[in-house]
Parts: C-alpha cells; sequence; structure tokens
C-alpha cells in the first residue's frame, strides 16, 4: 500500500506545501510508503511529480490523500479511483473578501465552492479547525469529520530550540506572517502601528510573506506613507527558515488580522517561540490561541490598538518568553501526532503497515 498525496500546487514554504511534504515524513515513520503529485512544484524538490502520473501508478490497494483549498480540475477523476481516499480539507476562501484586488483567485474559490458536495464522496474528510468543519454542514456527516491541525511535530520550526532569553531590540515590534493578499488585512496592522505611534508608543511592524499582488502591495505601500509611518514598516518578502526564525526570536508579538483564516500556522508559531499573539476573532486562527489573545471581529482598529498598547511592556528592552504561550502551542501540536493520523486511517479502513 502507497499513501499517494496529491494538491494543485506543492511548494516547501507554503503551509499547504509544507503539510504536503510533512505527510510523507509520518508515512515514513508508519511503516509506509508514499508518493507526492501536484500540477505546480518545483522541479526535483522534495520527490514532486506531475499529477497526471498518480493516475497511471494507483493502484486499488493504495490511498489517496488530496489536500483540498480551492478549485480542482482533477477531483472528479480522483473520486473516481478504485481505491480509498481521505481528503484534507482546509477551507475556501470567501470570494468577498478577494473580489475587488484578486477577480482570477476570487472565481476559483466561487468554483471551490460549488465542488464541496463532492467532497462527501471520500472515505474520511479531515479539517484544520472546528470553524472549517462548520463550513461543511449539510455536505459531509458533522460525526464523521475529524479535526487535525495541518501541521507536524517534527516540522523544523517546531524542532528549533528556542533561546531562554529574548533578544533586546531599540523599540517594540510587531510582526505579521503570511502572504500579503487582501482578506489578510494588512493594512489594519500598518493602521495600528500608525496608532500606537500617536499614542507615544513607538514600534516598528515587519510583514513577511509573499507579495503576489502588485496592486494590494501599492495601496499597503501608499497606506503606510499616508500614516505617516512608512519609515517604520519593513516589508520583508518571502524568508528562509533562518530569518524567518529570527523574526519570531525578535518580535515583541504577533499580529493576525485576517478576515479568513483555516487554520493560521503562523500564530501557532508565535505562541511556540513563546510571543504574545494578537488575533482577530471570527476565523479558526481563535481556536488555537488563548481567549485573552482574541479581539472581536468587530473592533475597530482604535480599539485593537488601545488594548495592544495596554498589553505590552512600554519599556520593553527586551523580547520576553513566555513560556504559558510555548506550552499552549505544544498543547495543539499534540493534536496532530503520528498517532493521531493511525487513527484516522483505521477509521477510514485503510490497510495498515506490519512495519
Amino acid at each position: 500500500m502507497t499513501l499517494r498525496v496529491c494538491a494543485p500546487d506543492i511548494f516547501s514554504g507554503d503551509a499547504v506545501g509544507n503539510h504536503c511534504i510533512g505527510f510523507v515524513r509520518m508515512a515514513d515513520r508508519l511503516g509506509m510508503r508514499a508518493e507526492l503529485y501536484a500540477t505546480g512544484f518545483e522541479e526535483g524538490t522534495n520527490g514532486v511529480r506531475p499529477l497526471d502520473a498518480l493516475f497511471d501508478e494507483v493502484t486499488r490497494n493504495d490511498v489517496i490523500l488530496l489536500s483540498y483549498s480551492i478549485f480542482d480540475p482533477y477531483l472528479d477523476r480522483i473520486l473516481a479511483l478504485d481505491c480509498k481516499k481521505v481528503c484534507y480539507f482546509h477551507g475556501v476562501t470567501d470570494p468577498q473578501l478577494l473580489r475587488a484586488l484578486e477577480p482570477r483567485t476570487a472565481q476559483l474559490c466561487e468554483k471551490a465552492l460549488a465542488q464541496l458536495p463532492r467532497l462527501a464522496d471520500f472515505d474520511a474528510v479531515v479539517v484544520n479547525s472546528r470553524s472549517t468543519a462548520a463550513s461543511l454542514a449539510g455536505i459531509v456527516d458533522a460525526d464523521a469529520i475529524k479535526v487535525v491541525p495541518p501541521v507536524f511535530p517534527d516540522m523544523y520550526v517546531f524542532q528549533r530550540e528556542t533561546r531562554r532569553k529574548g533578544r533586546k531590540r531599540n523599540e517594540p515590534n510587531l510582526l505579521m506572517v503570511g502572504r500579503v493578499v487582501p482578506h489578510k488585512r494588512i493594512e489594519d496592522g500598518i493602521e495600528i502601528l500608525s496608532l500606537l505611534k500617536q499614542r507615544g508608543f513607538g514600534a516598528t511592524l515587519s510583514i513577511v510573506g509573499s507579495t503576489p499582488n502588485y496592486d494590494y502591495l501599492k495601496f499597503l505601500i501608499n497606506h503606510a506613507r499616508r500614516l505617516g509611518v512608512l519609515e517604520q514598516v519593513d516589508f520583508k518578502g518571502m524568508l528562509d527558515d533562518a530569518d524567518l526564525f529570527e523574526c519570531y526570536e525578535s518580535t515583541n508579538a504577533l499580529l493576525a488580522m485576517s478576515r479568513h483564516e483555516g487554520f493560521c500556522v503562523p500564530v501557532l508559531e508565535a505562541m511556540h517561540y513563546g510571543k504574545p499573539v494578537f488575533v482577530r476573532g471570527g476565523t479558526a486562527a481563535q481556536e488555537i490561541c488563548p481567549d485573552d489573545s482574541v479581539f472581536p471581529p468587530e473592533a475597530d482598529v482604535s480599539a485593537l490598538a488601545s488594548a495592544i498598547a495596554r498589553r505590552l511592556d512600554k519599556s520593553v528592552a527586551r523580547c520576553r518568553i513566555d513560556q504559558a504561550y510555548v506550552a499552549h502551542a505544544d498543547e495543539v501540536l499534540e493534536r496532530a501526532t503520528d498517532s493521531v493520523w493511525q487513527r484516522v486511517l483505521v477509521s477510514a479502513d485503510v490497510p495498515q503497515s506490519k512495519a
């Protein structure tokens, strides 16, 4: 039996791609063979091969694990295969959040929502959060859906030993991590920075992530310039692991202002580094952090800025590591261990290796 993991795109550094790659390591630990397939991938990286090869190689004894988050033109062909099939559903972004600046992506999300009834034909459906599970109400039996975070405890970010003492900075730093796209509401983070400055709370904002939408990036730069904080904003782009970890180690807190999150891995990563997180409620991100880290979704940025200023030490000379956040992150990671996945596969009647 081979676990055949497939997705439209698999790239290391991307949350969905990292998750797919993690399945290969997990399968090896469980004594199973695994293969990766995608339409978009880096040639020769992580052993990913063209998705078309899946249909030539799959056998009746294999298990297909489809990672689904956007319209997949191969979905019907995959479901027609004579083997066990598991869907890992990351959720679909509300098209209304994307229509103005990303009309093509909004269209694909609309088509994905129309595809969702087909997920009921999988032998098992696993989701990344309770929020995502709720989006399948009336489509998949709620009792049949398994919730497993889209991470693995062996990922390097969670294996790296964190510093016992924080790093010194000249002024407080806030961090936003993730693709720089409209529904992430990066502009709210910039406005919070401006309001902190007006309150005499000098700070900087680091923004880490790819910038696939030029119009949105241009809007953010002009927004920061208009608010008088452009010099305090650092668009870092995509970073390698070492530089990303440096950002977590040296920041004072993570901001997550998104209007849609299926999970929000950066919140978990920041807590693993013992850093406070400030999360806008109404998305799955609030499921993985302490209640006092979550702001009401309707709260305006002025209220957010005031609350953040109160929570952060105004004399921040050292970015402290809060072990309560580390422990909270460890508890979330326990929900994604190999034994959890082994139970998922058993529930789908997948043959277990005798290795």
